[in-house]
């Protein structure tokens, strides 16, 4: 049941009969009247949400006052303080002017690999320097291309380094003893002499038990001992020269044999 006063211009309602308690509900006498705790919001009363400062840049600001420090404002941000999952930002990647993410979370950043070299395999145009450079493999090989020729190989194998023809067969290598072949003159050493077979033209008396000469009787000339002699022209190896002589050698005939001259 309502009840108004006029002495006081508010409206009362009578909540319980007995004893009698009365709660005022409109109150008329300020300027402009207004309902006591009457507005709801989804069911919940205008006590139950925060108060905010003129600006409204403040969550639980006083009101009056814009600038209590213990919260963000709306526009506000906090320095190295959120973290995803226990993840500070650091540990995620950015995508700049980029793609992404996708349906499934992943973002892609475009980057420009024109300048760089694939590992699988490229094309430089420019010089490469570089203080030391290994080709690893069970035989390896390093291609020279010629563009208006062919192609050739530096090879090496089984100890054995050297060039392949363009066939892809041996044309030069060299092992680890030094020793050269080539596909046109084999072993180039076989060419080389250290030692001497050197004909002779002998100057026998003839059947008078002369003796073929040999290292063990024959002399040379500056030692004039024997009934016979010969002449012998030389070949002498002096390492990186070849000379030419003659030399006569003499010797003893102490058997009975024909002296025959050997060449």
């Amino acid at each position: 049941m309502p009840c108004f006063r006029t002495d006081e211009q508010k409206l009362y309602v009578l909540t319980v009969v007995s004893p009698a308690t009365w709660k005022m509900v409109i109150d008329l006498s300020a300027a402009v009247g207004k309902v006591a705790n009457a507005d709801l919001l989804d069911g919940i009363d205008s006590t139950g949400f925060a108060l905010a400062g003129h600006n409204h840049d403040a969550a639980y600001a006083a009101l009056g006052h814009n600038h209590n420090a213990t919260y963000l404002g709306i526009t506000a941000k906090a320095a190295d303080a959120d973290k995803l999952d226990g993840l500070d930002s650091t540990a995620f990647v950015r995508s700049v002017n980029g793609n992404g993410p996708d349906a499934n979370g992943n973002s892609t950043v475009p980057i420009d690999l024109s300048s760089r070299v694939a590992k699988t395999g490229d094309t430089m145009s420019g010089t490469l320097t570089v203080p030391r450079l290994q080709i690893s493999s069970t035989a390896n090989y390093l291609d020279m291309v010629d563009q208006d020729w062919g192609t050739r190989f530096l090879h090496h194998n089984q100890g054995l380094m050297g060039f392949l023809k363009s066939d892809g067969n041996w044309d030069m290598y060299m092992n680890n003893s030094g020793q050269m072949w080539t596909a046109n003159y084999g072993w180039l050493h076989d060419y080389f002499f250290s030692t001497i077979a050197n004909c002779f033209i002998g100057n026998c008396p003839g059947n008078t038990g002369n003796c073929s000469p040999v290292s063990n009787n024959a002399t040379s000339v500056v030692s004039n001992c024997g009934s016979a002699s010969f002449v012998r022209d030389e070949l002498v190896d002096n390492g990186s020269q070849i000379a030419v002589r003659r030399t006569q050698y003499n010797f003893n005939c102490n058997c009975n044999c024909n002296c025959d001259c050997y060449c």
